[in-house]
């Protein structure tokens, strides 16, 4: 089993749980991958080294701990620079990534068809590109032009040749999100809703989108098991729901980015069914409902467009549920419909339809 190392640098004082929360996500999802943690290594710093992340003693206690433990890769729960990934595998002799590496890594294992792998590919050349570029000017920057390179530096090619990948990939992304664009503008010229499913990896949206729609897409402990958005259209085809690509805790501006067009099926949603695990401990069910509805405003969507489906009831007892349904209204309002649903024992999926058809204003 490949070993890993992970690391943190917390310049928040006053954090004393939720970077707890954030190195536990980044270690279940490297557990996903088949890597053992063998050590977790936390330093509180006012701010990041700009050219290590880790202060200098740090570096070499981690240096220490990479030479007696051997992993296989330092992974970071802080997004590094190319500069500062150079340097750390210089210093530690061992391959460095940081959490957006292991989000494409999960990704990149997950993706079954051709847009997502596509626009996995894509964000992993954007993000290692200018990695690629500060090696191989390192490189090679000493090295004389070759004859048939007309004065042009060998790394030169090696550049240009990702640029060109990455304005293909742009190229074909766009033409199909374009296609996907004037699909959904179809779909809602003909008079058709569309609802989302949306929220949380792991949170049982797929488990509610099969129960809701008779189909059966695969379900799976794994995380972003549905990185494809899939749409099937309920009571009688007045309503398309979608299951969509699950959220993450810090989700990266870059992944939003290159994932623009599965985001397009909540982009033009009518209603959001906000999917969380009422299972969940308290604390983090808070942290969790805050950034989907830090994510899906920033999507553009707003509190009144949403419903809540607290899924996994049937693990909650009575008066653990009032407390949690306290904590949700808290954070989403009490103007937001919140349903406690199950699709063990199907509670309250009937009302999940209901409550969303009304809504929609096609039921009254």
């Amino acid at each position: 089993m490949l070993k890993a190392i992970t690391g943190m640098v917390k310049t928040d004082v006053h954090d004393h749980y939720l970077y707890k929360i954030k190195m536990g996500e980044l270690e279940s999802l490297l557990d996903a991958l088949g890597y053992r943690i063998v050590e977790r290594i936390i330093q509180v710093r006012e701010k990041e080294s700009v050219d290590f992340v880790f202060g200098k003693g740090k570096i070499d206690e981690i240096k220490d701990r990479v030479r007696k433990l051997d992993p296989d890769v330092f992974v970071l729960y802080n997004n590094i620079t190319s500069k500062q990934k150079w340097n750390l595998e210089r210093a530690l002799g061992v391959e460095v990534i940081d959490r957006y590496d292991v989000t494409l890594m999960i990704f990149r294992e997950a993706a079954s068809d051709i847009l997502s792998k596509l626009q996995i590919e894509l964000a992993s050349l954007e993000k290692h590109f200018p990695y690629v570029k500060l090696s191989a000017s390192i490189k090679y920057k000493r090295m004389k032009a070759g004859f048939k390179g007309g004065g042009e530096y060998a790394y030169h090619k090696q550049i240009r040749a990702m640029q060109k990948r990455i304005k293909i990939l742009n190229d074909k992304i766009e033409k199909l999100s374009r296609q996907k664009e004037l699909e959904i503008l179809k779909r809602i010229d003909d008079g058709a809703k569309i609802a989302v499913l949306t929220g949380y990896y792991n949170a049982g949206k797929t488990s509610i989108f099969n129960a809701l729609t008779g189909f059966n897409k695969p379900v799976s402990d794994k995380p972003f098991t549905t990185l494809s958005s899939k749409y099937a259209g309920i009571e009688g085809e007045k309503v398309y729901l979608v299951d969509t690509i699950g959220f993450v805790i810090d989700l990266d501006p870059r992944l939003i980015a290159s994932f623009k067009l599965n985001l397009l099926d909540i982009k033009y949603s009518n209603k959001q069914i906000l999917v969380i695990d009422i299972s969940d401990r308290d604390e983090l069910l808070k942290i969790k409902l805050k950034e989907d509805l830090r994510i899906l405003k920033e999507l553009g969507k707003r509190e009144e467009s949403m419903i809540i489906a607290a899924n996994k009831a049937d693990l909650v007892g009575d008066s653990d549920m009032r407390r949690k349904e306290e904590l949700i209204v808290d954070i989403a309002g009490k103007d937001v419909p919140l349903i406690p649903v199950s699709t063990v024992d199907g509670r309250g999926l009937r009302e999940l339809v209901r409550t969303m058809m009304e809504e929609l204003e096609l039921i009254r």
